[in-house]
């Protein structure tokens, strides 16, 4: 046994990560007569932490009640650590959910809420308080065995939660919208404790959530749902940096999009429907037509050459950075971030923009993706 900053953890060989913890094999699912879930295919690893995203009613909620048992699909199977699953109920799969709204019992302390999987699964009672006394210093709660629920502040509730998911050791954790409740001081504190649970006890994590920021910043790897399909999985670097579509790269962050025309006869630009043309990187492939092409405001440089010409509307400083809200001469409404220590022109300024070519996204016109 080895003591760390979560308590005594048994020193286990780290897990290949090959292997798969949740296999879903062509899962597909039907509510109220509209498809919620099409065909995903999706393999999570053990000891990964794997986050969902997407905007509302894109299908995450429903994909893990497919995984927990909680529902079942029309078609498709769902394996857990080797094992067909699929017809199992909730009771019977070795795995747990933390939800957003905790799911507490009010009548029962602190213990005896994180104790509720052993009792359950008739426990021997030393084994039992060993177990949760373990759990409890992993959230930081010894001091609050005996407390009532009602007594407990948002995020210690939570973590109340998330201690009585891992108790029982499950081959699985996941976690739906579990900080959503709490104020973002919280959300910070409680998404770094939950990413030193998942690094010490190498245990699986499969997060939704609707905060796109919680995910590139958490996860390992991410999945990014549309109306029930899987657009992209892949490393947040991935995702952000090479997005497959238009929505993938609006979802995940902010981005300008700009419309614009690629002529025929091997022109490496775009023009604009102004008539100014903007470059396109030697290895972007893209057919003649209309087309988006995506900067993000981290990459649009003030000053120097001069790919677009605008006019400074508006400063929002946030300390670190200063996003400098513009529009372009031809009425395009552009975004740059800056460093907050530069030097930034003022509201009414003329300015120069441009970008290196090979940050540029591009992607067919009837790719359009959220604004938000």
């Amino acid at each position: 046994m080895q003591t760390t900053p979560l308590g005594p953890v048994k020193l286990t060989q780290p897990p290949k990560l090959a292997s798969p913890a949740v296999v879903v094999r062509g899962v597909s699912k039907r509510l109220t007569g509209r498809l919620v879930l099409d065909d995903i295919h999706l393999t999570v690893s053990q000891g990964e932490f794997f986050a969902l995203v997407g905007p509302s009613g894109s299908g995450k909620s429903t994909l893990l009640k497919m995984v927990s048992g909680i529902d079942f699909p029309d078609s498709g199977e769902v394996w857990l650590g080797g094992h067909d699953v699929t017809t199992l109920p909730a009771y019977r799969r070795d795995v747990h959910t933390v939800f957003q709204s905790y799911a507490l019992f009010p009548h029962l302390d602190v213990q005896e809420n994180v104790a509720f999987p052993l009792r359950v699964a008739r426990m021997a009672h030393e084994e039992k308080k060993r177990r949760v006394a373990q759990a409890l210093s992993w959230v930081r709660l010894d001091h609050f065995a005996t407390r009532r629920i009602d007594k407990l502040s948002g995020g210690e509730r939570q973590r109340v939660a998330v201690a009585r998911a891992l108790v029982d050791g499950p081959a699985c954790v996941l976690l739906d919208e579990p900080l959503a409740a709490l104020d973002p001081h919280l959300r910070n504190s409680t998404l770094e404790l939950l990413q030193e649970i998942q690094s010490r006890l190498r245990v699986t994590y499969i997060y939704v959530t609707h905060d796109r920021q919680e995910a590139l910043r958490a996860a390992g790897r991410i999945g990014v749902l549309r109306e029930g399909r899987l657009e992209q999985v892949g490393a947040p670097t991935e995702l952000y940096r090479c997005p497959s579509s238009a929505f993938v790269a609006s979802f995940l962050g902010p981005i300008n999009w700009f419309e614009g025309l690629v002529q025929s006869g091997g022109s490496r630009s775009i023009r604009l429907r102004s008539g100014q043309h903007l470059p396109l990187d030697d290895h972007q492939s893209v057919e003649t037509g209309r087309i988006l092409l995506g900067v993000r405001p981290e990459d649009i440089v003030v000053g120097g050459e001069q790919f677009l010409a605008a006019v400074v509307l508006h400063q929002d400083f946030c300390g670190s950075t200063v996003t400098l809200r513009m529009a372009s001469d031809e009425g395009v409404a552009i975004n740059a971030e800056l460093r907050g220590d530069s030097a930034s022109p003022p509201v009414g300024a003329r300015v120069s923009l441009s970008w290196p070519p090979n940050v540029a996204h591009v992607f067919p016109f009837d790719d359009v993706g959220p604004t938000t």
